[in-house]
This record gives C-alpha cells, structure tokens and sequence, in this order.
C-alpha cells in the first residue's frame, strides 16, 4: 500500500508542477501582451483568455497535491485539543467529505464537457479554441483529486477500524510542526 501512496504522491507532485508551469506560461504571456499594448497598442496572445484557462487547470491539479502532503486548510482549534483516536476518526470523516464534494463536483463538471463537446462549443475569442481541450485538462485534474480523495478516505477508515488510528493520524492528520519545517527546508531536522 505504501508504494500506491508513493506513486500517487509523485503523480499528483508531478501535476502540480505542471499547474505551476502554466501559471508561470500564463504570466509570461500577460507580460508580452502588457508590453505590445504599451508599445503597438495592439493585443496577440490573448492572455486573458489563456490565463483564465492556466488557472483553472492548476487549481485542479494543485489540490491533489494539497491532499497528499496535507496541506489543506484546517480549522485546529477544537482538532488538537482531542485524543489522537478521535483526530484520526475526524480526519476520515474529513476526507470522506471531500471524496463526496470532489465526486459531486467531477459529476457535474464532466456533464459540462460533454456537452460542450456534443455542441462543438469553442470559446468567442479570436483564438477560437475548442472548450473541450481546456475543460478536458480541468476535469482530469478534478477526477484526480475525487480518485486521491476517496482513496485515503477509505484508507484512513480501515487503519482506524483496525484500532490503528495512529498510522490513520499520521497518514490523513495535520502536518507537525517538524514535518512542516522539514517539508519546506527539504532536510530532515533532527
């Protein structure tokens, strides 16, 4: 279990990078476009356009990331005032919340995608590029984290049914204090 956890950590590391790379592609192209209409006045890589569609996919693709490095914004107020058996039990139950939303969300996405590829829809910019390919990259994102998500949902609840909830809490619980600063040094603090 422990390399299918490792393979879809580096998967979703892998498409938070490439999330980050569209952002930065989008800056670079609002960049170019700022200095041309300052210069020429005139506008040739539409990237509001282009933007628009950058941020969509990295946010999709960058929470999967968030889930398996625990990164998502937690309310700790109550959560760590509890015993490590209910922190675990909470954080499946968060988990499970998320799989619920993010299925619900990949459902509806999905119906927007097909129907824009049934259609033919194609954005009313002079790019004129077909809504499928950009909202295709969206929803795979979104599928991923919906997968991602169910996964350690189901996880989490079978270490904790196991009375392992210490392997639970350290799988889905809130990142320590040294795991935080390891994380961000990229060294192990001993």
């Amino acid at each position: 279990m422990t390399t299918l956890l490792q393979w879809c950590s580096g998967v979703s590391r892998w498409l938070a990078w490439l999330g980050g790379a569209a952002l930065l592609l989008s800056a670079g192209l609002i960049s170019f476009d700022v200095v041309f209409r300052a210069l020429w006045k005139v506008t040739y890589f539409e990237s509001f356009e282009l933007s628009t569609y950058a941020f969509a996919i990295a946010t999709a693709m960058g929470m999967s990331y968030a889930l398996v490095t625990r990164a998502h914004i937690r309310i700790e107020l109550l959560y760590v005032a509890l015993p490590e058996k209910w922190r675990a039990w909470l954080d499946v139950w968060s988990y499970a919340g998320l799989s619920v939303v993010s299925v619900v969300l990949v459902y509806w996405c999905a119906q927007t995608v097909l129907g824009n590829w049934q259609s033919g829809a194609r954005s009313n910019s002079s790019l004129s590029i077909p809504l499928i390919w950009p909202q295709g990259i969206w929803l795979l994102g979104l599928a991923w984290l919906a997968l991602l998500s169910t996964l350690y949902a189901l996880l989490g609840l079978a270490k904790c049914l196991r009375g392992r909830t210490t392997d639970a809490n350290r799988m889905l619980g809130m990142a320590s204090l040294q795991e935080e600063i390891e994380a961000g040094t990229g060294q192990e603090l001993r």
